[in-house]
């Protein structure tokens, strides 16, 4: 599975990862920026500017998140047919992800993707 962390900074959260194939799965092109593709299996490192669109991104995702009603989000997964993810879990490993994004603006300093 994907962690994340920032360069060159000793802000490292045990909470930095998708907390599930599934989740990476489901979550990966919703976050998509453009620009650098997320490699599952290696590292992709997205700049201070790419952190801030991410950031704006996050947080649309996290309000539509909210906004629903649904508890539970179903989708079809590429392998293992349709699945379900609890709402929560899906904002919290955002949440997460936009701390990183947070601190590497401030920092100033890149956020790396590390696959598997």
């Amino acid at each position: 599975m994907i962690s994340w962390n920032v360069s060159n900074s000793k802000d490292k959260r045990k909470n930095w990862f998708f907390p599930s194939f599934e989740v990476q799965e489901y979550l990966l092109p919703i976050i998509d920026i453009g620009g650098s593709y997320i490699d599952e299996y290696g590292d992709t490192t997205y700049s201070v500017e790419d952190c801030m669109r991410l950031r704006k991104v996050i947080d649309n995702v996290i309000e539509g998140l909210s906004l629903t009603k649904k508890t539970r989000i179903r989708f079809e997964t590429m392998h293992k047919g349709l699945e379900t993810l609890d709402k929560p879990l899906l904002i919290e490993a955002l949440k997460n992800l936009r701390e990183a994004t947070e601190i590497a603006v401030e920092k100033r300093q890149p956020l790396v993707f590390r696959g598997d």
